[in-house]
This record gives structure tokens, sequence and C-alpha cells, in this order.
């Protein structure tokens, strides 16, 4: 019998399964969530990407969608949870000595877990107070996401000028890019909230437009990170835990 070498083996269990899984869980439940609910007539179809006729919000608010999206994202928060875990266990593997910025980027990511988790279970609810506990789960996930992957981006880079890790340029530039994409749209919210004219633009739709694109970046900084992993060849070993980084 084969040996599938993303369970356990003699060096451990491969766990670039695990990043992987953690950026492509959440894509593909979101679209096929407003792809269904487009096709049920509960919201416009249209590119959400450049028409912004919907937000991902609104994409799992109704029908099959309201299921399919909270049987899908709970998991994909437990997964995400997981993944900050791992990368904190990855830095120190490397050799990262900073041990509260190390818990940091653990506790951040675990946060923005507990977070998506909220913003789930309240999607679709009805009653002044759901709105707010909704909002509230996605602001905290969103901004915790990216204050976790600017760290690790932080500490990844200092390791890579100590010559202490090897990743690929492009994945540290492609991370760096991500992390800048995503504080420009983050930043453009702000005036198209809070300062433009009804009159003078659809505010809902680039507000949709930014949130589509900005969850984009966000998922993509995970696929970059399964791709580190598959060069590292990154494993756990649960006897003793460690995180072990060895070339294919």
């Amino acid at each position: 019998m084969g040996r599938n070498k993303n369970h356990i083996s003699k060096n451990g269990y491969d766990l670039a399964w695990l990043a992987l899984a953690t950026g492509l869980l959440p894509f593909v439940v979101v679209h096929i969530a407003f792809i269904a609910s487009a096709i049920q007539g509960y919201i416009p179809s249209c590119n959400p990407y450049l028409d912004g006729c919907a937000s991902i919000s609104a994409s799992g608010r109704h029908g099959f969608s309201y299921i399919f999206f909270k049987m899908g994202m709970i998991p994909a928060a437990l997964l995400l949870a997981a993944f900050w875990v791992i990368c904190r266990l990855w830095l120190l593997q490397l050799g990262d000595k900073n041990i509260l910025v190390l818990w940091l980027v653990a506790i951040c990511g675990v946060v923005s877990a507990v977070f998506l988790v909220l913003y789930t279970v309240y999607l679709g609810s009805e009653g002044d107070f759901y709105p707010f506990m909704r909002r509230i789960g996605v602001i905290v996930y969103f901004a915790f996401s990216y204050l976790a992957q600017l760290l690790l981006l932080a500490r990844l880079q200092r390791l890579q000028m100590q010559k202490l890790s090897a990743l690929p340029r492009f994945v540290l530039t492609g991370k760096t890019m991500l992390v800048g994409g995503l504080m420009i749209f983050g930043l453009a919210s702000i005036p198209v909230r809070n300062f433009v004219d009804d009159q003078l633009v659809d505010k809902d739709r680039v507000e949709n437009i930014i949130e589509w694109w900005f969850s984009l970046m966000m998922v993509g900084y995970y696929f970059l990170t399964w791709f580190a992993w598959r060069v590292c060849n990154i494993r756990l070993h649960m006897t003793p835990l460690r995180v072990a980084e060895g070339r294919r």
C-alpha cells in the first residue's frame, strides 16, 4: 500500500495541506454561496469584484446559501485558528527568539478565527442586536487577521535577513504586496464610508468591491504560505510536539 505523504510518517505530519485549506475553503464557500444566491434570485448576477452588486454577507443570508455558508465558514474558522498556532511553532523552529511577538501572532490569529465564527453565526439573523454583532465580528476578524499576517511577514523578513530562513524570494515579495494592498484597500474604505457623497458615487457598490478584493488578497496570503510550507517540508511531530523544517 502506498504511503500518503499528507498523513503521519516517520518524519511526522505534512502540514502543507493546512495552509492550503485555510485559504481554499473560505474562497470556495463564499463563491458557491454567491452563485447559489444569484441563481435563486436573492442577489443580482454580476462579477462582484468589478460591479459590487452584492456584499459577501448578502451572499450567505438566504436560501441554500444560508446553511451552506455557516457549514463551510465555521470549519474554515477552526482551520484558521490551527494555522496560526502552527505558524508560531514554525517561527520557533526557524530560530525566532522573540517569544512575545510569536505569541502575538498566534493570539491575533486565534482571535480573528473566534470572531469569524461570531460573524458567521449571526449572519442572516433578524433583530436590532444581530446586525451589531455581525458588524463587530467582521471588523475584528479582518483587523486581527491583517495584524497576524503583518506580524508573520515581519518575522519572516527578519529571519531571512539573519539567514535563518531561505524562503523563495517571490513568497516574501508576494506577501509584502498583499499586506500593502490590504492596507490600501482598508484605508480607502474609510473616506468612502464617511466622506463621499451618496449622490456622487454608489457607496454600497464601492464598499462591496473593496470587501471582495480585500478578502481575496487575505486568502491569497495563505496560498503563499502553503507554497512556502511545501518548499520547506513543514511537518508536525507529536512526541515531542514540535515543527520540523527540511528540504525535499
